[in-house]
């Protein structure tokens, strides 16, 4: 089994590892896998984190595949429950563990500790990146807020051009060009043509 968690671990350390986490819950469809203080492996199945906004709509973010882990914010240290729901979008197989499982996993085997760190340590530096982004200026804000407005599960599918998408945000040409660039290297947009991916 291929999960981030395990990287570096044997098979008999992985069956060992899995064993302590217990026994996999079954999501159907279109329920929410996300619990409040736990962490979750998505063993089989597909999901999407959805985030609701003020105006009561709900924003698909990014997706979840088998192996991935979520919910690792929740657990170590003080924290609040945030905005997100991740929906299932088929059935699917977790495996939760609630932080004193982790003390216990992380004592018996360092590998999976180090893993989770260097998950945490990827996701501050995506996190970085973004400050980054937004600091470089309010029309790259106002153009990524654009297109995550525009989003349906994670797509843009713009009908006109960049020259009207220019007129419409009220923008040059050459600043919006610069813009997009600035989002697609800094990794949170995925651009083809008019389609945009938001990552």
């Amino acid at each position: 089994m291929d999960l981030l968690l395990f990287k570096g671990l044997s098979n008999f350390e992985t069956a060992d590892v899995l064993k302590a986490f217990g026994t996999p819950f079954k999501i159907p469809r279109g329920e929410n896998l996300y619990r409040d203080g736990e962490v979750g492996i998505l063993l089989n199945g597909n999901a999407a984190v959805c985030r609701s906004c003020d105006t009561g709509s709900n924003i698909t973010v990014r997706s979840i595949s088998s192996g991935e882990i979520f919910g690792v914010a929740s657990v170590f240290g003080e924290w609040e429950p945030g905005k997100s729901r991740i929906e299932a979008k088929s059935d699917c197989s977790v495996l939760y563990a609630t932080e004193e499982t982790l003390r216990e996993i992380f004592k018996n085997y360092p590998k999976v500790a180090v893993n989770y760190i260097s998950f945490l340590s990827d996701r501050i530096r995506f996190l970085n990146r973004r400050i980054d982004t937004f600091s470089a200026g309010n029309v790259v804000q106002r153009l990524y807020e654009y297109l995550i407005s525009q989003a349906i599960d994670g797509k843009v599918d713009l009908d006109f051009g960049l020259a009207e998408l220019s007129r419409r945000l009220k923008i040059g040409r050459s600043s919006l060009y610069r813009s997009l660039e600035i989002l697609e290297t800094s990794g949170l947009i995925e651009r083809h043509k008019t389609t945009f991916i938001i990552k």
